[in-house]
């Protein structure tokens, strides 16, 4: 329902006012294009609103989601762990007891040796030669 009036009834109803050139109609000489970029502008002001809207109700449901990961995650690991815990045989017990002892210590040697190693290479000059020394470079002629 648009209250506006036809076109044809303003031109009837005012005949000085119709012109056949839109920009002579316009008093302040407005270009042919500016109502393409009101609209643009309104296009953009309604989409910002929206958004400032839809922010808050995203973050929420992000955070629920993330909530809800956390909670399956963990509940799910815990359950397993009891369960295995409560149903497992002593030596599968003892068995998991040891090798995560071994793979912990196995870690901390493989970290030190690395550590090491790398305080080495950081320590030691590099093996660049001196690019203004006048020895003869490959390539050159």
């Amino acid at each position: 329902m648009n209250n506006t009036p036809n076109s044809s009834q303003s031109a009837e109803a005012n005949p000085s006012d119709a012109s056949p050139n839109p920009q002579a109609s316009s008093p302040s000489g407005r270009c042919a294009f500016e109502s393409l970029c009101s609209a643009a502008k309104e296009g953009a002001h309604r989409a910002k609103a929206t958004a400032e809207r839809a922010i808050p109700k995203i973050t929420a449901a992000a955070w629920c989601a993330t909530y809800w990961i956390g909670y399956g995650a963990s509940f799910a690991t815990v359950f397993s762990y009891g369960m295995a815990r409560e149903l497992a045989p002593e030596a599968l017990k003892a068995g998991c007891r040891e090798g995560a002892e071994a793979g912990r210590k196995a870690a901390e040697n493989l970290s030190a040796k690395l550590r090491a190693q790398f305080a080495k290479q950081d320590a030691s000059p590099p093996n660049n030669p001196d690019p203004s020394s006048s020895a003869t470079q490959p390539g050159a002629a």
